[in-house]
């Protein structure tokens, strides 16, 4: 089976998310922050699709250096989301003064890290992905030459959780926390396998899916009423 078809749908699947986003009538600096990602992932699909056909061709190399520099630059971003919606969410402690210091000691951290091993330090060498079952075709991509974990996208995931958990406690809205385990969940179990990363990028859309809703329901007025 050629992957070429699942990089196709996902990519189709970002596009969508991105129309509804714009059909929703999302306005904001979160809104665009969301925007902004997915056309990271769309780069990403793209980037994959073309290798899907045509390996790890010299001509695709420096077109995916910015697949690492949309991931490290936007991704640790979703913390200041985060905040942002349990300021409105009426959460006391989303203003108080440590708080808005530990969020932003981690945004700058995740930032700083992801522009230091994404960008600065970042060198692309071609590998081919062979998959043992034999259900999928061999595929030649480009992959970070130093394969450290994102832990700057890894850790922002980690830490938006529990405070996914006091904004549902706080208003009854569980997608941020359902959507961030859900991805934390599937990245996890995908990492040892030689194609997790088709895993990851499903992850993605149902990630991208919870954020979406979220921001549509916070951006109305009915959210301004809390549950408690």
């Amino acid at each position: 089976m050629s992957l070429s078809y699942f990089f196709a749908s996902y990519l189709l699947v970002h596009l969508l998310l991105l129309v509804l986003s714009f059909r929703w009538q999302l306005t904001g600096p979160r809104s665009w922050l969301l925007r902004a990602i997915l056309v990271g992932v769309m780069y990403d699909n793209t980037m994959l699709l073309l290798s899907s056909w045509y390996g790890g061709a010299a001509w695709l190399e420096p077109l995916n250096y910015p697949r690492w520099w949309l991931h490290g630059l936007l991704l640790p971003l979703l913390s200041l989301f985060t905040l942002s919606l349990l300021r409105q969410a009426g959460v006391s402690i989303a203003y108080s003064r440590w708080c808005t210091g530990l969020f932003a000691v981690v945004t700058l951290a995740c930032l700083s890290y992801g522009i230091w091993f994404d960008i600065v330090q970042l060198q692309l060498t071609s590998r081919v992905f062979e998959d043992p079952t034999g259900l999928f075709h061999s595929m030649e991509r480009f992959n970070a030459v130093a394969a450290s974990p994102p832990l700057g996208t890894i850790f922002t995931n980690i830490f938006i959780l529990p405070w996914a958990v006091v904004l549902w406690r706080k208003t009854g809205w569980s997608w941020l926390f359902v959507g961030s385990l859900t991805i934390f969940i599937i990245n996890a179990a995908g990492a040892a396998l030689a194609y997790g990363f088709l895993l990851g990028n499903f992850a993605e859309i149902l990630f991208l899916l919870a954020l979406l809703k979220t921001e549509q329901h916070f951006g109305t007025p009915k959210a301004a009423i809390t549950k408690s």
